[in-house]
């Protein structure tokens, strides 16, 4: 449905925010008083009566009256417009704040939407810079219709900026590109790391189990020592422990997915691919071709079987590589959708490879010494010099566990070279691709441990500004050649990197 845009004029008179936003910023300030305020009304509860007011009762009653009347002041003088191609933000009474971003420098526009701004119909939209490791500026709650229209105009001059090779194969309108069906997200939530979700109820489980203890002391663990003595420990009882918690951390990835992924939409735009998607908590991501560093896409062993395939877009960010916002994650039901999102970037490598490359089979025993063999010796005398159990042999389990990882790490490993881009192909017990085009390079690391200087190895590593790929235990010629032929390449290529 074509939406008629406001007159550009329109942008530059100062606005407030919807008047239903009023509803959001209340329930902000009754989340930030929840949070605030509990740990006073505990200590009032637990605390011996006295009589009259003291400061923990004061406090209980101003600070929620404090935080309410700053909430509402807020909304009220808070303020956006556009003028002298700049985005200007001003909040505040008693300390002002005004935020100004040119209106080139803005990276992404994305809309969220929880359920309340879907009940008041209403959109968050939330604008991010190149650089920054925080969203720069976020206005909570302006009409929908009003936000696709600020996010269009926002994006406008990035359009106009567009390489004319780029633009040439932009399509003339929005081009829907994928869409995930109650089936899809069946078949994701089925297929997902149960392992990582199984971990998350134990510690859920362990957490308020020490809650309980706390309450009511050594009581509840006297009564699961009981029912433990009680029921016995058996093959049955075990496997239906086994069983419940298996059901339950697949219960817990479905609800994971289906928060997420829930009418999950990837469109075409002229500008990028834009992405749509969330069951409560609504989003509208977009991903400009020309910030996009490198694709990467794995998974596990399970759903390679049958076709599912995780894609993420690295995207410009910050130097902090612990930041994820600039990574958007596309889950791809079929094989052929690779080729579809990779168009804009580069083709897949491989098949145009002029050579490839493995890692040399010293890995394997280096990897299972440092990481296997002297952790687990030094652990083993530490508990071994405290007391003796035959049990802790048992830790030296772990030097096998990481030998066969690193061998089949190794034999799955392959680069990929070509004139223009490489890939990296990796994983153990899963698959994970990486494409970077070599103009996209920031920096290239060479780095040589004492054993590879003597073996002529080298780890190499690239770096771009949506983050790394590693390459270990490869020639030195080779490390050599990819770091020379990355750095004439950045310099060699007239393409812009973002």
């Amino acid at each position: 449905m074509n939406m008629n845009p406001l007159p550009e004029n329109s942008w530059s008179t100062p606005q407030r925010q919807a008047k239903a936003g009023l509803l959001i910023i209340l329930f902000k300030a009754a989340v930030t008083i929840i949070k605030t305020v509990w740990p006073l009304l505990v200590l009032l509860l637990v605390k011996e009566n006295k009589k009259g007011m003291d400061h923990y009762e004061i406090a209980v009653i101003a600070l929620p009256a404090i935080i309410l009347v700053s909430s509402l002041v807020n909304y009220y003088y808070f303020r956006f417009f556009i003028a002298n191609e700049e985005l200007i933000i001003r909040k505040g009474f008693i300390s002002k704040k005004t935020i100004t971003i040119p209106l080139q420098k803005i990276q992404t526009v994305h809309i969220e939407q929880n359920l309340l701004h879907q009940l008041a119909n209403v959109a968050k939209v939330k604008i991010d810079t190149a650089g920054s490791e925080k969203t720069e500026a976020v206005i909570d709650a302006i009409e929908v219709r009003k936000a696709e229209q600020l996010k269009e105009f926002l994006l406008r001059e990035k359009q106009v900026t567009t390489a004319e090779e780029t633009a040439s194969r932009l399509p003339a309108r929005d081009t829907p590109v994928m869409h995930l069906s109650f089936g899809d997200l069946l078949k994701l939530g089925l297929s997902a790391n149960h392992i990582q979700a199984f971990f998350i109820v134990l510690a859920f489980s362990i957490t308020q189990l020490q809650n309980l203890g706390e309450i009511f002391g050594d009581r509840v663990y006297k009564a699961v020592r009981d029912s433990s003595s009680t029921v016995g420990v058996s093959v049955t009882s075990v496997s239906l422990v086994v069983a419940f918690v298996l059901f339950i951390s697949v219960l817990v990835s479905m609800m994971r997915i289906l928060l997420n992924y829930f009418d999950f939409q990837l469109t075409e735009t002229s500008q990028g691919y834009k992405v749509k998607a969330g069951l409560i908590n609504t989003r509208q991501n977009l991903i400009p071709f020309s910030k996009i560093q490198y694709i990467s896409w794995e998974a596990n062993w399970i759903r390679r079987k049958i076709g599912l395939y995780n894609m993420e877009f690295h995207q410009v960010m910050s130097d902090d590589q612990n930041n994820k916002k600039q990574r958007v994650k596309v889950p791809l039901t079929q094989l052929g959708y690779i080729d579809k999102l990779l168009a804009h970037y580069h083709a897949l490598v491989q098949p145009l490879a002029a050579a490839d490359y493995g890692i040399h089979t010293a890995y394997t025993a280096r990897r299972t010494l440092l990481i296997g063999v002297i952790p687990v010796a030094i652990l083993l005398t530490v508990l071994l010099l405290i007391k003796w159990n035959p049990w802790l042999l048992l830790i030296t389990l772990w030097i096998p566990v990481i030998a066969l990882h690193a061998f089949v790490f190794r034999r799955n490993f392959r680069l990929y070279v070509a004139p223009d881009a490489l890939q990296v192909n990796s994983g153990i017990w899963g698959r994970k691709t990486q494409i970077v085009r070599w103009y996209k390079t920031q920096q290239v690391f060479l780095e040589q441990s004492i054993y590879q200087r003597r073996k002529e190895l080298a780890t190499i590593y690239l770096y771009t500004a949506g983050g790394k790929i590693t390459i270990p235990y490869i020639p030195l010629k080779l490390a050599q050649q990819i770091q020379d032929y990355a750095l004439y390449e950045v310099e060699r290529t007239e393409q812009a990197w973002m």
